[in-house]
């Protein structure tokens, strides 16, 4: 006997691809430059001391016992660093779940949700899963946002949830803030009634946030995350928006859903803001250097980047220059496959050896070495 699986998954749910990280079997890259984490772990200090702090919570904490359910002082120190009212915070695991309480939130027979594309692939697969309309509105072919298009698209689509990943994600673009303003504008009961996400997970390489505008916004919500910027291991993503949203929005988020040992982490980097900076810092200089490297060559073109990675196009199939940089040790991320995305791949920002690494690789890849 065995269970028909078409008569129990639902049909979006059967027809979805899951989320997958491309690593061939028995590679063993000795520079990771995949998946768009920060090449450096907390400072010295800062790791001393978190290191006592999370030997305090386990020490101090029940084990037994659920974490802190409303995550309190934690919020209340996002709060401040963001510089909002704890009211307008949510803690997630990941901005991964900030998403999908989103949908959650709007879901319903027929609704729409709408981001340009190509863009983070969760907002179209979280879509999907719940069963709703994902819309994508491509982007042009430099990967610009067409403000015109993409709001006649929202008119049309009349969409509940929009997302807007500023920097986008894998193009690395940060869209003018006058074209999200004027997205914002057009779904306040205008052309359409939404919610206009605002993803800034690279918001500290790209120096530019939205979190000024959530007095002037009703419809705004921030998405930040601690992924990218050393803490990728603990799972913390952020939501800020109006006090009335994050009330709707904390109605669908799951009991106990940030671990007590995130929370405690998480507390020790948001005392240390300088730390942050001074590397986030350093990976800018870095993605400059290496983008300029890049764009020397022939056979390549490297777009520009606001995010601690950049997107390049190959002459060459991706997927061979994928294979190519994997045989010299490197890990990148293919998106050669994706739709609006061939012979693309993803870079992230390492240390300047791993960068200088693969530089050297990419190099030899596409021939022009000695």
């Amino acid at each position: 006997m065995s269970v028909d699986l078409t008569a129990v998954i639902r049909p979006e749910v059967a027809a979805l691809r899951a989320y997958h990280v491309e690593i061939p079997p028995g590679a063993t890259p000795r520079v990771k430059l995949d998946a768009n984490e920060s090449p450096f772990a907390p400072g010295d200090s800062m790791r001393a001391e978190l290191a006592g702090e999370l030997a305090m919570a386990l020490a101090d904490v029940e084990l037994h016992r659920y974490p802190d359910p409303e995550v309190r002082e934690l919020r209340g120190l996002l709060a401040q660093n963001l510089g909002v009212r704890p009211e307008q915070v949510l803690a997630s695991n990941g901005s991964d779940e900030a998403i999908q309480m989103l949908l959650l939130a709007v879901a319903g027979p027929g609704v729409a949700v709408a981001a340009p594309v190509p863009t983070f692939v969760m907002y179209e697969i979280g879509s999907r899963i719940l069963g709703l309309r994902f819309v994508g509105v491509p982007l042009s072919d430099g990967f610009d946002l067409d403000v015109e298009g993409f709001c006649q698209a929202l008119r049309a689509a009349r969409p509940r949830l929009v997302f807007l990943a500023w920097p986008n994600n894998p193009t690395g673009r940060l869209y003018e803030a006058a074209a999200v303003e004027a997205i914002l504008h057009l779904c306040d009961g205008e052309g359409c009634n939404a919610l206009v996400v605002v993803d800034e997970a690279y918001t500290h390489y790209a120096g530019q946030t939205f979190l000024p505008r959530l007095g002037q916004y009703p419809n705004l919500v921030i998405l930040r995350t601690l992924s990218k910027i050393g803490l990728a291991g603990i799972r913390l993503g952020i939501l800020a928006a109006g006090a009335a949203v994050v009330e709707q929005i904390n109605k669908v988020r799951q009991p106990y859903n940030v671990n007590a040992l995130s929370q405690a982490a998480a507390r020790v980097v948001l005392r240390h803001p300088e730390v942050v900076a001074r590397h986030a810092a350093g990976i800018v200089r870095e993605r400059e250097r290496v983008l300029a490297r890049v764009g020397e060559m022939p056979g390549v073109l490297a777009y520009p980047s606001q995010a601690n990675f950049f997107l390049i196009r190959t002459a060459r199939p991706g997927g061979e220059v994928f294979r190519g940089l994997l045989e010299r040790g490197i890990l990148v991320r293919d998106f050669s496959r994706a739709p609006h995305l061939e012979k693309c791949l993803r870079v992230t920002i390492g240390t300047r050896e791993e960068n200088d690494a693969f530089l050297s690789a990419l190099t030899g890849v596409l021939g022009h070495g000695r």
